[in-house]
């Protein structure tokens, strides 16, 4: 099933700030209720109760749960990619190492402040996503590493950074998503932090 497939997309787009809080209140309900309950247990009714909307209100907005769910998803992966820009964004020029650096604190930083959730909706987006939509939103990822990475200062003249850029952001990514569903503990973001920093840095040095 596809995170835009026809019959999850939500009906109504919230173009003003009053419709946009409410759809942010129904996701927001919809995460507190997974967590507490699971996906499967979850009904419109609870949603609707945790979000304080009426029912009605909230059919404007999604025609089902799983509208609500891949919603859900798709808009916390975009945090990511909103994390990631601004790590791309910050400060002057920088060195390779200087942007691999600040990309990783961003990624580690954001999944691993919300640990909890972000496991829950790494699970979900396994369920919903199809793999067209999933491809999508890596190469998006994938493009904004690249991006950063090209604007180094030290970067090597006539060495195109794409697989670098795929390497990078997989090895965070992958570091980070398998703790989270793996450890029997809570992963520690100073730990993992310092693991995906040494991958990074390590493969990017070995490649001159």
């Amino acid at each position: 099933m596809s995170l835009t497939a026809a019959g999850i997309r939500p009906r109504r787009k919230p173009s003003q700030s009053r419709a946009w809080a409410t759809s942010q209140a129904i996701q927001d309900a919809f995460l507190i209720l997974l967590l507490e309950k699971g996906y499967e247990s979850v009904s419109i009714r609870d949603i609707a109760g945790v979000a304080g909307v009426g029912i009605g209100t909230l059919y404007l907005y999604y025609p089902n749960k799983e509208s609500i769910a891949a919603v859900t998803v798709r808009s916390r992966v975009r945090q990511l990619a909103s994390a990631l820009v601004r790590a791309r964004d910050a400060h002057g020029p920088r060195t390779v190492r200087e942007i691999a650096t600040a990309l990783v604190a961003a990624h580690v930083g954001l999944m691993l402040g919300q640990p909890a959730h972000w496991t829950a909706l790494i699970l979900l987006e396994r369920r919903l996503s199809s793999l067209e939509s999933y491809r999508q939103l890596y190469r998006h990822h994938v493009d904004i590493t690249h991006e950063a990475l090209a604007a180094a200062i030290d970067w090597p003249d006539g060495q195109q950074p794409a697989m670098a850029a795929f390497s990078v952001f997989t090895m965070a990514d992958g570091l980070v998503r398998n703790a989270l569903l793996t450890w029997a503990v809570e992963p520690r973001a100073g730990e993992i932090e310092a693991q995906v920093l040494q991958a990074v840095c390590g493969y990017l040095a070995y490649r001159g």
